[in-house]
């Protein structure tokens, strides 16, 4: 009798929040036109100049912190890319204020807390100007049966609460699905896939898979993001032919096994990586959630995480990616016999809190040296 009274009251609830739904109807991102960027058409169907830099920064959420956040900058525009846990409000407010960050668009890629925990938060807040709010559709989180709406209900109702408040601040709203794309300066952001994946039980996972998958392209290349997207789904992307091949990728779910397929991080084949692990001391590789994928794209790629380096900025322009990164000392060079020739990689063996950058010429020259000392050809960049 007590589950039924459940299901009726959770039903009522997400009656009501129908109702309110109603009220607060997004607009996808191909019916926004130049509503947000104030692009010109022929400006947003041409390729971006590879000669404009894109900024790229995996920010560092804090020791005790959780969750994904990342901001993307182009041509004076910017955008974050989630905004981790809500415990994490202080430490991403106190970044994007120090670095001046005060007007920005925001990118939730799924309805999980560790992404959207603090959308609200900097919405409300007036030292911040949301330029405009980019989602996933929500159609996947109205549960049909009643024994969903327990794992279901409460993300939902915060989507609304995102929405309602975007409503109020006057923010416009654009959801996005596969095909779409828009600009954040000069940067094409492109949605691949997203928001179809089905399961015959609607989990963590569940929502996990509904991620959106981005490339954005820009300062001469490509970076792929994939929310939380599981082996489940990547297996489903390689097998529709969608091309994700990327100079910079962002593992999926925190760099954790539920992803990163070795198959999957080939097929995107970057140069370069990084991840936002959990918040496990970094000799212990996060107790084994990182220690695979992670292994197995050092094989191909240099590796970073904002958990080890703090925050991480990648600076592309013509094609050439240069990484500043806020904990690292002169990395150790390790070298790979990969299917592509030889690959160098740092390891986490080398850390403290010295600001020495590392750019993509003195790691290239360094790995040249360690691999000719070797009698070994020099590592293939893109």
């Amino acid at each position: 009798m007590r589950r039924v009274t459940t299901r009726i009251r959770i039903g009522s609830l997400l009656l009501a929040i129908a109702f309110a739904a109603a009220a607060v109807r997004p607009v996808r991102a191909s019916e926004s036109g130049n509503a947000v960027q104030q692009t010109p058409a022929a400006q947003q169907s041409a390729e971006p100049d590879p000669s404009i830099p894109l900024k790229i920064t995996a920010i560092d959420f804090g020791w005790e912190g959780w969750g994904d956040g990342t901001m993307i900058e182009s041509k004076g525009e910017c955008m974050l890319m989630d905004t981790f846990m809500p415990d994490c409000e202080d430490t991403l407010k106190e970044y994007l204020l120090d670095n001046g960050y005060t007007e920005f668009s925001l990118y939730l890629s799924h309805f999980h807390a560790d992404h959207f925990g603090n959308m609200r938060n900097i919405m409300w807040d007036d030292r911040f100007k949301v330029k405009a709010v980019y989602m996933p559709d929500d159609a996947y989180l109205w549960a049909t049966d009643n024994d969903y709406a327990d794992l279901l209900g409460w993300f939902h109702s915060m989507d609304i609460a995102i929405r309602e408040l975007a409503m109020e601040k006057g923010i416009p709203l654009i959801v996005l699905h596969p095909g779409d794309s828009f600009r954040i300066g000069d940067a094409k952001v492109e949605i691949l896939y997203g928001t179809t994946y089905e399961s015959d039980d609607h989990d963590r996972e569940y929502l996990n898979n509904n991620s959106l998958v981005a490339r954005i392209t820009g300062g001469g290349i490509r970076y792929l993001t994939c929310g939380d997207t599981g082996a489940e789904v990547e297996k489903k992307i390689l097998e529709e032919g969608i091309d994700v091949s990327a100079d910079l990728y962002k593992m999926s779910h925190h760099g954790g096994d539920t992803g990163n397929s070795y198959e999957f991080m080939k097929a995107v084949n970057p140069s370069f990586g990084f991840f936002n692990s959990t918040d496990d001391a970094p000799d212990s590789f996060a107790n084994g959630w990182v220690e695979t994928p992670v292994r197995n794209l050092m094989k191909f790629a240099n590796v970073y995480s904002s958990r080890y380096n703090g925050n991480v900025t990648f600076k592309a322009r013509d094609g050439v990616i240069t990484v500043r990164a806020q904990r690292n000392r002169t990395p150790k060079i390790v070298l790979y016999r990969g299917e592509g020739g030889i690959g160098l990689s740092m390891t986490y063996q080398q850390f403290n809190n010295r600001q020495e950058p590392k750019d993509t010429e003195k790691m290239r020259a360094a790995g040249a040296a360690a691999a000719g000392k070797r009698g070994l050809l020099p590592a293939v960049y893109k």
